[in-house]
């Protein structure tokens, strides 16, 4: 994500200076290969080839300092690199923007929030052979980055969760009947964490804001001296995998959705109430 962010930057100064990326590379005296890659993130950025680079569009002060104050953060290994032959491209791409978020708008309407699930209910969920298609390695692995996020993200009190999710996903059967008594118990217990803000939307209450498929949106910080780290992101998610998206538009729009949704849903106490008199139906 601040990978992102310096490239960017870097990007706007070559163009605002007139270069392009051949004439940067041959004066820098780097193949094109090597410039290109460097330029959409494909290397691992380094504080030497930064400095090069800002030396070379002249890049004014305060802007300098402060892009190469981020290059350790950039350069700092992601928490889901030793997963990363388990995990699909696009998803990869949205961990990479999720690391640099403060702030998540999570709708769930079929399952339970990846983030709030109990390792047998994603087992239980990952493992449908006629429908994956996965071999049992490939299930452990998606079930163990599954936990690794979770950890990553919940215990992190700087960044907020706010998840909506419908009632009919307490209701579906994953797995067995303690497997479903245990991820309610699990929901619950999680509630009560302050950067969780868990709520149900209960089926009376329709769909507030119109029909829409699960997604989950990122807000970032503000960098001091460089404003905003990323403009809003959204994923959307459906049965062939997931998409990210940056249309302004189209992520205010969603945020809308969703305060809609929250409003409409119960309380973040209420809720906790509900999910522990669904527990009981649970054998």
């Amino acid at each position: 994500m601040f990978r992102s962010r310096i490239l960017s930057e870097l990007r706007k100064r070559r163009d605002a200076v007139g270069l392009t990326g051949p004439q940067a590379a041959k004066t820098l005296g780097w193949s094109t290969s090597r410039f290109s890659r460097l330029e959409t993130g494909q290397l691992i950025l380094n504080p030497k080839d930064v400095e090069s680079l800002l030396d070379l569009y002249e890049m004014p002060e305060p802007t300098r300092t402060l892009l190469l104050d981020l290059v350790p953060k950039a350069s700092a290994p992601e928490w889901w690199e030793p997963y990363a032959e388990a995990i699909p491209i696009p998803y990869r791409e949205y961990l990479g923007f999720e690391s640099g978020s403060e702030e998540r708008w999570e709708w769930q309407s079929l399952v339970i929030s990846g983030l709030l699930q109990t390792e047998d209910y994603s087992q239980a969920l990952i493992d449908v052979p006629h429908i994956a298609q996965l071999t049992p390695r490939q299930v452990r692995r998606r079930v163990e980055i599954r936990m690794a996020r979770q950890q990553r993200f919940i215990n992190d009190p700087s960044t907020k969760h706010n998840v909506v999710m419908d009632e009919s996903v307490l209701a579906r059967r994953i797995g067995d009947d303690a497997i479903m008594k245990a991820q309610l118990r699990h929901i619950a217990e999680l509630a009560e964490r302050p950067n969780l803000h868990i709520q149900i939307l209960l089926n009376r209450q329709g769909l507030p804001g119109g029909y829409m498929s699960n997604f989950i949106l990122l807000r970032f910080p503000e960098l001091e001296g460089l404003g905003e780290l990323h403009p809003d992101v959204l994923y959307q998610e459906d049965d062939a995998g997931g998409q990210l998206d940056a249309d302004e538009m189209r992520a205010h729009r969603h945020f809308m959705v969703f305060r809609f949704l929250s409003e409409a849903a119960l309380s973040p106490q209420d809720t906790i109430h509900f999910i522990e008199e669904r527990r009981r139906t649970w054998k």
